[in-house]
């Protein structure tokens, strides 16, 4: 079990910052939720946390190591790229032969079956990707990130158009996922499932102006709900409410 940490994060593109003295933590065994208005720094966030975008100052550790040395990591994004003529185990197979070059076939097939097990769908391990729905779909881009046992898993809206019970469940399998040992990372614009997450980071401007639990996450905005949070936040600019967080203690 491994935490991903960040230090005095900071991420510019030109004149524009899109993160800000980011200090997070993103602890194993619990799902995370990044949530925020579009263009608040959830994607830029991902990419430093996975090493894709190198951060231009401060820190990035998975486990006390640069994250670029934590070996595998596991990445969904909001657009899968799955093959709908496959039947499901036949494309973690031929995943498991790209992943996985030095195991021998015994192994791999092994593999196969735990991560089916893992999210639900060995039931289902002979339909047709085309055939799937769209919960079912993203279970099997999680089953093929989980192959390799990644140190971390991050997921890009996993719940984007999904009926409100497919979200429910496709949050409730990442929880269990997470406690597995793994740092779960989703961003999401779901208000529904946020109590199914151990902590909630929100984002502004590239600022982190809350982390902890979605209980909470209303009352430090002085929002009646979840759902009234983002029409808070235009009553302080981002540099505000981010030094808001940095003072609380």
């Amino acid at each position: 079990m491994a935490d991903l940490v960040l230090r005095s994060v900071s991420v510019r593109r030109g004149r524009a910052r899109l993160l800000t003295s980011v200090d997070l933590t993103i602890r194993s065994g619990g799902l995370t939720a990044l949530i925020g208005p579009s263009g608040s720094g959830k994607s830029t966030l991902l990419a430093v946390a996975l090493g894709v975008l190198p951060a231009d100052d401060g820190v990035v550790t998975l486990g006390g190591a640069p994250v670029a040395q934590a070996g595998p990591l596991g990445w969904v994004p909001q657009q899968d790229a799955l093959h709908p003529s496959l039947r499901v185990r036949d494309e973690l197979r031929y995943a498991a032969e790209l992943r996985m070059p030095d195991a021998d076939d015994d192994a791999r097939e092994r593999r196969v079956n735990e991560v089916l097990q893992q999210v639900g769908l060995s039931e289902r391990a002979r339909v047709r990707i085309g055939s799937l729905s769209g919960g079912q779909r993203r279970r099997v881009g999680v089953a093929m990130e989980l192959l390799v046992r990644p140190a971390l898993l991050a997921l890009d809206e996993p719940t984007s158009g999904l009926d409100p019970a497919l979200e429910a469940s496709t949050m409730e399998l990442l929880r269990d996922v997470a406690r597995g040992g793994l740092p779960v990372v989703v961003t999401t614009h779901a208000m529904r499932s946020l109590g199914l997450c151990r902590s909630v980071v929100v984002l502004v401007g590239g600022y982190v102006t809350y982390d902890g639990p979605a209980a909470q996450a209303a009352a430090w905005f002085g929002a009646a709900d979840l759902d009234g949070l983002f029409e808070k936040l235009g009553a302080a600019s981002p540099e505000a409410w981010g030094a808001r967080w940095k003072a609380r203690r």
